[in-house]
């Protein structure tokens, strides 16, 4: 069966602040299903500009924040002081979730090849994610998941054991300016209870359609499609 924008789940939304609404709410939702639980809850979160409006109104919920672990999905080998940093959009935007606790990606090791092991030992603890918020790019990547990448092939092998892997992602120029990254592997986001993919734009849901008719090789984000099913939600709005 072909998959297409019908037989996915795909939720439309009149505004992009109603969409930014609903991932918050999303999000609640996820923090107080672990919490009744009686565990903490563990959430990964892409950066990038779409999302920080819905990350400062999830924010602004009346939660446990002490039980609530907050990780990337990806980052750029940058330090939080400069302009890339997923890490610094997303301590920003959860300055008023007294008691969070966050981990980033950016080590002190010269590159992110020499980190894998030490980050994938943090990340390994947190496994599963409650919940997964990604994105998508104009090359229909998500995460650090590149077509040009020589690391895309490990990044997306479904049988891996890696729970992190330095990018090199110097082949991809929506990646410009910064060729090295740091990123979740594929059985990390498929494994997670809930995955949502926040989408704004008429192109972003083209792209998105097209990907879906394409080889995974050539868009990165029908490998979550196809490994998540029902569990992985598309919000969009113009």
């Amino acid at each position: 069966m072909t998959t297409s924008l019908t037989t996915i789940p795909f939720l439309s939304f009149p505004s992009r602040s109603a969409a930014e609404e609903a991932l918050a709410a999303a999000l609640e939702a996820g923090v107080r299903d672990a919490h009744a639980d009686g565990r903490r809850a563990r959430i990964a979160l892409s950066g990038g500009s779409s999302p920080e409006l819905a990350y400062r109104a999830f924010a602004a919920k009346d939660l446990d924040w002490s039980k609530v672990d907050i990780a990337l999905v990806d980052d750029r080998w940058v330090d939080l002081d400069q302009a890339g940093s997923n890490q610094a959009m997303i301590e920003r935007a959860f300055a008023s979730a007294t008691g969070i606790t966050i981990f980033g990606m950016k080590l002190p090791n010269a590159s992110p090849k020499l980190a894998q092991a030490e980050l994938d030992g943090v990340y390994r603890a947190l496994r599963p994610f409650d919940v997964i918020v990604l994105g998508m790019g104009p090359d229909a990547h998500t995460a650090s998941w590149f077509p040009a990448s020589p690391d895309l092939a490990a990044c997306l092998d479904s049988q891996g054991s890696a729970t992190v892997l330095g990018v090199d992602a110097s082949l991809a120029p929506v990646a410009a300016p910064y060729p090295e990254r740091m990123t979740v592997t594929l059985p990390v986001v498929s494994e997670a209870q809930q995955i949502l993919i926040l989408l704004f734009g008429a192109d972003k849901k083209q792209i998105l359609q097209q990907a879906l008719e394409a080889p995974v090789t050539n868009a990165p984000i029908k490998a979550v499609l196809e490994a998540s099913g029902a569990k992985c939600i598309a919000l969009w709005a113009n």
